[in-house]
């Protein structure tokens, strides 16, 4: 039998049950919950008592059908007997559920809890949980020296950590061909104002962009912005599926984390480059 806690016999409110029950507990809340669920069951109880014994008419029967008032009769001597005996025993099974002090051992103070906990749940707004997972802190893994070196005998400088992510199906098919860099996981603005001005208001690609691979040798990407529904992406196109997915040294399989870097050759007009860190190599 499931016990509702929302019907109380006495025309009181299950929050006042809740607050009696919360002082009594003292903070208690495993208390607090079997204390809640004792008063609840015994209410119930007692409603179902006081009504069985005023249905001396019998319009509700054992089996709880309605009786037309037209076929209603007086129950016989030894059927009033029966059902004396069978309220009584109903009673006493009630009792003995309602003193039972394991909750695991009775459906009936177990159900109350189930409902307690969903509704608990159901009031977790959407701003704990994002306050939850700001809390989750991303290890971001310094980059490898070979690729400072590599950067540095170019002549780079201003190196910027532009994304770290695991590599999708998408960014590894030739159908596709791009590397994709959601704006809303760049850490770090890396694009001067005359750049994003080219590639984000006019939409117009930055040819010619060099990339040192995963295995430190340097190939010329396209750099793109692709418009989608309410937003838009940047991706690293032309060239990437053939030179660097393509290219075995690289390993670029669905599920490598991989960072991506931004750097720039001062020398040559401050010219934007990029170096991409596959961590799966940087750790065998």
């Amino acid at each position: 039998m499931m016990v509702s806690a929302d019907h109380h016999p006495d025309g009181g409110s299950f929050e006042r049950l809740m607050r009696e029950a919360e002082q009594a507990a003292k903070g208690d809340e495993d208390l607090k919950q079997r204390l809640l669920t004792e008063r609840v069951v015994r209410e119930f109880v007692k409603r179902l008592v006081q009504e069985q014994e005023a249905a001396v008419n019998y319009e509700i029967s054992v089996l709880g059908f309605h009786v037309p008032e037209r076929n209603r009769t007086k129950p016989p001597p030894h059927a009033a007997d029966d059902h004396h005996d069978h309220h009584q025993e109903k009673k006493r099974r009630f009792e003995q559920i309602i003193n039972k002090k394991s909750s695991s051992s009775s459906i009936v103070t177990q159900e109350p809890k189930k409902q307690q906990r969903q509704k608990m749940r159901r009031k977790i707004t959407n701003r704990t949980r994002a306050a939850a997972a700001a809390q989750v802190i991303e290890v971001v893994p310094e980059m490898p020296e070979r690729f400072k070196n590599e950067i540095e005998e170019m002549g780079g400088s201003k190196v910027v950590l532009v994304i770290q992510k695991k590599l999708m199906m998408c960014d590894t098919t030739e159908r596709h061909n791009r590397f994709s860099i959601p704006i809303g996981k760049i850490k770090n603005d890396f694009l001067e104002a005359e750049e994003k001005e080219r590639l984000i208001d006019r939409g117009e690609a930055i040819e010619d962009v060099k990339l040192i691979q995963p295995c430190v040798s340097t190939v010329n990407v396209r750099l793109k912005k692709w418009d989608m529904d309410n937003s838009y992406t940047l991706n690293l196109t032309r060239t990437w599926y053939k030179e660097a997915v393509c290219n075995t040294a690289n390993q670029l399989e669905i599920g490598s984390r991989m960072q991506l870097y931004a750097f720039r050759l001062e020398h040559n007009n401050n010219e934007l480059c990029f170096a991409l860190v596959n961590l799966d190599l940087v750790n065998n």
